[in-house]
């Protein structure tokens, strides 16, 4: 079924995404959905990431293919 991200979110997995089990940090995060002039908190990520996470559980309450790296960042689960 079809989850509705916003631009943002889509960015987000996007760049998690196209290289699985690569761990990524916030500011990476942050570089690939950003413009470079924008300032936002690293903590808005893990905001975004709650929102992804919720939003794919909503559809397929088992997701789990984002996982956190404490300390370090997030990765897409390799398959």
């Amino acid at each position: 079924r079809p989850v509705k991200l916003t631009v943002t979110e889509f960015l987000l997995l996007q760049s998690l995404a196209q290289r699985p089990g690569f761990v990524k940090s916030r500011d990476n995060l942050m570089d690939a959905a950003y413009e470079d002039q924008v300032y936002v908190d690293d903590r808005t990520i893990d905001s975004h990431i709650k929102r992804m996470r919720k939003k794919f559980r909503d559809v397929d309450p088992e997701f789990d293919a984002i996982e956190t790296l404490y300390g370090v960042g997030y990765r897409y689960r390799e398959v």
